[in-house]
C-alpha cells in the first residue's frame, strides 16, 4: 500500500491577500483561474474514483457476510478452529461493510453556491469578481482535498479488512 499523502495546502487568507494587491498581474490571476479550473476538475475525478472503489469494496463485503451467514452451519460444524476463524472473518467483514458504508455515506461537500457565483457587490467589477472565483475555487478544492483523503485512508482500511476475511474464509475452506 502507498504512503499516505501529505496535504501541503496554502493559506486562502494570504492567497487573498496577494490577489487584492494592486501590482497582481492579471495574466498571472488568469493562470491560477485556468489552472484551479483543471485542478478542481481533477480532484472530482479523483474523489468519483475513490467512490467507486469503495462501493465495490462494500459490495464485496456484504457478500463475504452473506456467504459466511448462509455457509454458517457448515462451518459450525466443523471444529472449534474452523469455527473461531469464521467469527473472525465475520468480524472483519463486518468491520469492512461498517468503514465502507459511512466512507460513502451520501453527504453535502462544500462547494460554490450561486450567491458566490453571482456575487451581489461584484457585478460592476469583472477583474475582481475574477479573483473572488478563484479564491472560491481555492477554497472548494481544499476541502474536496481533504475529503478525498479521508476517505482514501478508509479505502485502505477496508482493504486491508476485506483482504484478511478472504484469507480466512480460504484458509477455512480448505480446512473444513
Amino acid at each position: 500500500m502507498a504512503s499516505p499523502q501529505v496535504l501541503r495546502l496554502v493559506e486562502v487568507g494570504s492567497i487573498k491577500d496577494r490577489l487584492s494587491r494592486p501590482g497582481t498581474p492579471e495574466e498571472t490571476v488568469e493562470e491560477f483561474y485556468r489552472f484551479g479550473t483543471l485542478l478542481f476538475s481533477e480532484i472530482q475525478q479523483r474523489g468519483s474514483e475513490v467512490d467507486r472503489k469503495l462501493n465495490n469494496a462494500l459490495g464485496w463485503s456484504i457478500a463475504t457476510l452473506a456467504f459466511l451467514l448462509l455457509n454458517k452451519s457448515r462451518f459450525g460444524s466443523s471444529g472449534s478452529y474452523v469455527w473461531i476463524a469464521t467469527i473472525t472473518a465475520a468480524i472483519f467483514s463486518f468491520g469492512c461493510t461498517a468503514v465502507a458504508a459511512i466512507a460513502v455515506k451520501t453527504r453535502m461537500w462544500r462547494a460554490p453556491s450561486e450567491r458566490e457565483w453571482f456575487h451581489e457587490d461584484l457585478w460592476s467589477d469583472p477583474v475582481t469578481l475574477k479573483r473572488y472565483h478563484l479564491l472560491q475555487i481555492l477554497a472548494t478544492h481544499q476541502t474536496q482535498v481533504q475529503n478525498i483523503k479521508k476517505k482514501a485512508e478508509c479505502l485502505g482500511i477496508v482493504e486491508i479488512f476485506l483482504s484478511l476475511s478472504g484469507a480466512i474464509i480460504l484458509c477455512v475452506l480448505l480446512l473444513s
